[in-house]
């Protein structure tokens, strides 16, 4: 029997979380979803074929947002507020993004992933590039930083805001098995 898609998906982004993204393998794909490789090659031939799903789902979850946003017609600062407010609540639930979009090797990657990264970040430049220029005619934003220069500094602030939460979030499961031993060993 062919393992159904969203299976693999999910497995492959429980690997991801448990174990990190080098830890994605076929082989280890095909013992967490318990087929052969035959079964799995029918879908996917190699990792990058299941990076770039989970980087489309990305995409099309990122667009969703702008969009929820854009068509709500708030003012700039507010729309600014929401994006991150959403992309930070969506990065709790599927962590698993933070890990490919943070990966080193990411441009080393297929093209066609290499190109699903550069939309997600042409869709969160474009948006910012409208919220900002907004708010700069409407004097919300009362700078004369470039637009692109502010960009830049919002994603790499956000980006370290992330990274920094990914860490914490790994130390919590750590430190509860460290106090829970401790524990254990004085009872």
């Amino acid at each position: 029997m062919e393992p159904n898609r969203t299976l693999i998906i999910d497995k492959a982004a429980q690997i991801i979380i448990n174990s990190g993204l080098e830890a994605l393998t076929i082989s280890n794909l095909e013992m967490e979803v318990g087929v052969d490789k035959d079964q799995l090659n029918h879908q996917f031939t190699k990792v990058d074929d299941i990076l770039l799903v989970i980087l489309v789902c990305f995409e099309t979850e990122l667009n969703d947002i702008v969009q929820e946003i854009t068509n709500k017609g708030i003012v700039p600062e507010t729309g600014l507020q929401l994006l991150f407010k959403r992309l930070y609540s969506l990065f709790l639930l599927k962590p698993y993004y933070l890990s490919i979009i943070f990966d080193k090797n990411l441009a080393e990657r297929d093209y066609t992933v290499k190109m699903a990264i550069l939309r997600i970040m042409n869709i969160a430049e474009t948006y910012l590039s409208t919220i900002i220029d907004a708010g700069k005619t409407d004097h919300t934003f009362k700078t004369k930083v470039s637009t692109k220069l502010l960009i830049n500094e919002i994603l790499s602030g956000f980006r370290m805001f992330m990274k920094e939460e990914k860490h914490v979030h790994e130390m919590i499961p750590e430190l509860k098995k460290t106090l829970k031993n401790e524990y254990n060993d004085e009872g």
